[in-house]
């Protein structure tokens, strides 16, 4: 993928979870109070925290856009990896109403475990474009 693919595919989601934060409440006036769209919130509720990783994608394919292929190209190698990874993990310890999914039982709650997923992202991310960034400008 490219940069600018990147980009877009990270700006939509980012978009449509800052709109849900935003309008959380109205969301919820609609939909739970008025018995309207149970569905939907349903699908919120296991999706919603995987969007909520989207907007660090977005912020690291903003910050290295501008910077020199080799960088980016090494944030990539791990995102590859890391976020099919954790969204796959969200959705083991989100899906199910009991406990976790699958028949586990939930023994973590889903937010902490968000929560450390996208927080060492965004450590790890930030040292591998450091480390990049450095190693690169040294060598031109």
């Amino acid at each position: 993928m490219t940069k600018r693919q990147i980009f877009w595919i990270s700006l939509v989601p980012t978009i449509i979870s800052v709109l849900l934060v935003l309008l959380t409440d109205s969301l919820y006036d609609i939909c739970i109070a008025r018995g309207y769209c149970w569905g939907l919130w349903d699908f919120l509720e296991v999706v919603g925290p995987n969007i909520l990783l989207f907007p660090i994608i977005f912020l690291f394919s903003l910050l290295t856009y501008k910077l020199h292929d080799e960088i980016f190209r090494s944030w990539l190698r791990f995102a590859y990896w890391w976020v099919p990874l954790s969204i796959v993990v969200t959705l083991i310890l989100s899906v199910g109403s009991q406990g976790g999914g699958f028949g586990m039982p939930n023994l973590l709650p889903a937010e902490g475990v968000v929560a450390f997923f996208e927080g060492v992202f965004f450590i790890i991310s930030l040292i591998i474009i450091i480390q990049k960034y450095f190693a690169t400008r040294g060598s031109k």
